[in-house]
Order: C-alpha cells, then structure tokens, then sequence
C-alpha cells in the first residue's frame, strides 16, 4: 500500500495489528504477522489492512485556499479554453476517503457551469478502502463532515432528519468512485487524461521512495498544462523536474508541462497560518490562526475595533483587508507581524518584509517574527539574510525547532549536506518531545510525527547524494 510507519508510529501500528489479529482468530500477533507475510495477500485481507491502516480525515472545503483557487483561477481558465473546443473536463481526487472531495469539487462546477448539461464531465474518486468508498457512494454525512464548511455548501444536501444529510441527486451523479492503490498503479485508462488531479494530505504517510513514484505516476496521467494540487510539504519541490512550481495564497500547485522554473515558495512552513492549521484549531476552539495583536501586556486594555476586525479579515482568507486593518494599529508589534503575514500570503513580499522589520524594532526579542522574517527573506532570494534570521530566532531560543528544519533546508539548498543534517538532526531531536499526534504550530498543521517522518525522508536523500 506504499505506507510508511516511522519509529514513532510503531506502537500504533502494533495496537492496529492486534486489534485485526483478534478480529480473524489469532490469540498471538506474531503468528498472524507470518501467516500475512507467508503468501501473497488475499482481497479479504488488504480489504480488512487498508480499512485499519489508511487514515480517513476529512471533511467538506477541508482546504479552503486550494478550493478557492480552484474556483477562482484554475477552473475558470480551463473552462474557456474548452469551450472553444470541446466541452469535456476530467478530474481526478486521488485518495479521497469517504467522498468529501470530490463532492465538494463537484458543488463548484456547478456553481461556475450555468450550461452543466452541455458539458461532459470526468470526476473521478479513487482510494485504496473499499469501506471509505462505499460510504463515499451513499452520499450521506454527519454533521462532522460540515466543519468550517461555509452555509451555502448546504444548499447541496438534504437533511434526513437524524443529524445527518445526503448530497443532492445532480451533483452525486457527477462523481464516480472506484478502487485504486496509489502505490501500484496511478496511471490506468480510468485516470489517463486528466486536467485537475487532487492529491492532499494523502502522501505524508509515504515514504520519500514511494513520493517520488507517485508523482511520476501522476504526471504520467495528467494531460500538457494539468495541475496537481498538492498539500504544502507533501512533496520535496526541490527535486521535482517535470513540474512547476506556482504559489497561490496559500496554496501550492504543481503544473505539467512548463520550462522549470523556481518555485514561488520554499520548501519549508510558510510564512502563513494555512487551512490545515486553522482548521485544526479551530476545531480545538483556538484562535491560534489569527495570531494575537499586541503584547501580553497591552492585551488587558481594549484593543481597537479595526484590530479584532484585522483578526476575523485574516481568518476568513481576505488579507488585503487584514493587513489595512492590522496596520490601524502600527504601535503594536504583533499587529504589524499579522500585517506581514498578511502581505506575505498575497506575495507582496517587499510589503511583508518592511512590516516585518518594523515589527522588530518595536520587539527585538520576538522569536516568531524572526522566523517569519526569515521566511519572507527566502521568498524574496535573500538566502543569507534568511539564515541570518534564523539564527537569531536560534540565539533567541534554542529549542525553536522549526528554525532548525528551515535552516536544515538552506543548507541543503546550498548543497552543505553535513550542515543541513546536523540542523534536521536537531530538530528531530526536539520533535521528541512531542506526542507524535501533536499538531505543531506554525508548521502548516502538520504533526510532530509527519515532520518527524518527512525531515528522515529528507536525511535519508542527503545521504544518497
């Protein structure tokens, strides 16, 4: 199935293991482990391993950036380009569990395509768990799925009055589903062809051997000029050849068929909060994705109007008007430091940068706007004046692990390969820890077990070179 279970999730893959052991009659793991391992696996049995081992979260909109970009960019782009020759448009959501993808792709072109009737539409759902699928194929969800989801999203549904609600007729018509596994074949009649290819959150759990193969495959099935929506640290873009890169408020998209070019973003966090992030703590009841304007100190006086304004703008994607609002307030550290972030998410970097520095001659210790400061520097070229950052975020504090990781990421960028696993080193290092399950902040909500496993991915090619 191409799923990699690093040290940290061993105990949770043997916990796995003796659960399924139980289910099919064996009182000793081990014996269960030989028979498994002893002949090739039977339908019943990578049925029954895939159910227990993939990892099925999701929910509608998960991503609102990369569905904004959809909507916005990509589809309209697509869209008059076929109707001037030919009317067809085929997408592909690759591991897409219990069907909230590519539903919610579906709900967009809907909303883009007043002539639906005349085109001809490929929508495809692929994932390796039959059970995922055939839940996927019903339709029907919990109100779990609607998290963070906006209120028009349930125009599309019927409730059925038990807390639960079915996608309407016309738009589950538009999406097939079918079993695949990504780890042996991508690149079928059934997905050949493909404009749009979705593929987030999936590849995390793979080891970098089997990254590197998937994407091929994916590249294999996309047509000249189709995109990959990818999640932010999924892939390693530095070795990628036969894409480029493009950077869209948040959300990084791979295209078939360019000159290489370099990548609008780096291969490390972003200077931003992303979706994965913000929803993650949100779901938590945290605020953690707007970050706070003004300093403990200051935060016991009111704050002006225009700055919890500045927040709400922030979370709900429109930084333009974020950063206007932040900046009511310049007198306020971390209110110019949302101004940057703001800036930065729009790609006006020099406008980030300038804020950013402001931000530090009111608060010289802030360990975080030197990181993000850093970020900002990458972005803009200035890689000596990025480490320059980090390093004062390190001084600063010396358990800042993501400023390890981005430092361990410049030196490999430079090909410095003893210096850049020293620093990957370090920060695998302090991601000891934390609870593997543990969300990190401002690491694009991922886990402290998935960088654990991506950062040993990245080690592991320093040491191929």
């Amino acid at each position: 199935m191409g799923l990699h279970f690093p040290q940290t999730r061993l105990r949770d893959l043997a916990q796995k293991m003796s659960t399924l052991a139980r289910e099919a009659g064996f009182e000793d793991l081990d014996h269960y482990l030989f028979q498994l391992m002893a002949v090739p696996l039977s339908q019943e049995q990578l049925r029954a391993l895939s159910a227990a081992l993939t990892i099925g979260e999701t929910y509608f909109m998960r991503d609102p950036k990369s569905y904004r970009v959809l909507e916005e960019q990509v589809l309209p782009a697509l869209i008059a380009s076929r109707r001037r020759g030919g009317r067809t448009l085929k997408i592909w959501s690759a591991g897409c569990s219990t069907g909230e993808e590519p539903y919610s792709i579906a709900i967009i072109l809907s909303r883009l395509l007043q002539d639906l009737p005349e085109w001809k539409i490929t929508l495809l759902g692929t994932d390796i768990n039959e059970e995922a699928l055939e839940r996927a194929r019903r339709g029907v969800y919990g109100k779990w799925s609607f998290r963070n989801a906006p209120e028009w999203l349930m125009e599309y549904f019927t409730p059925l009055g038990d807390g639960h609600f079915e996608v309407i007729p016309r738009i589950r018509q538009m999406v097939h589903f079918s079993q695949l596994n990504l780890a042996v074949d991508a690149g079928s009649a059934l997905t050949a062809g493909a404009d749009i290819i979705f593929c987030r959150n999936v590849m995390l759990y793979f080891h970098a051997e089997q990254i590197e193969k998937t994407v091929a495959r994916f590249h294999a099935a996309l047509k000249q000029g189709g995109w990959l929506f990818v999640g932010p640290t999924e892939v390693d873009h530095q070795r990628l050849r036969s894409f480029s890169c493009h950077y869209f408020e948040g959300a990084l998209l791979l295209r078939k068929g360019e000159p290489r070019r370099k990548a609008l973003r780096p291969s490390v966090p972003a200077p931003t909060v992303p979706a994965a992030a913000a929803h993650t703590a949100q779901a938590k009841g945290s605020q953690a994705d707007a970050p706070p304007c003004g300093p403990a100190s200051q935060q016991a006086d009111p704050l002006p109007e225009s700055v919890e304004r500045a927040r709400t703008a922030y979370r709900a994607g429109d930084y333009q008007e974020a950063a206007r609002l932040a900046l009511s307030a310049p007198h306020l550290p971390d209110c110019l430091a949302l101004a940057a972030r703001s800036y930065a998410n729009l790609g006006l970097y020099q406008e980030a940068r300038e804020q950013c520095e402001k931000a530090l001659l009111l608060e010289r210790l802030d360990v975080r706007t030197h990181y993000l400061l850093s970020m900002i520097l990458e972005q803009l070229g200035d890689d000596a004046g990025a480490e320059a950052s980090l390093k004062r975020a390190l001084y600063l504090d010396h358990d800042y692990l993501l400023a390890y990781f981005a430092l361990g990421n410049l030196c490999r960028k430079r090909g410095e390969l003893r210096e850049a696993e020293q620093s990957f080193g370090n920060a695998l290092r302090l991601l000891q820890r934390h609870d593997p399950a543990e969300v990190l902040p401002e690491a694009e909500g991922i886990t402290a077990g998935m960088l654990a496993q991506l950062i040993k991915g990245m080690i592991a090619g320093l040491n191929r070179r």
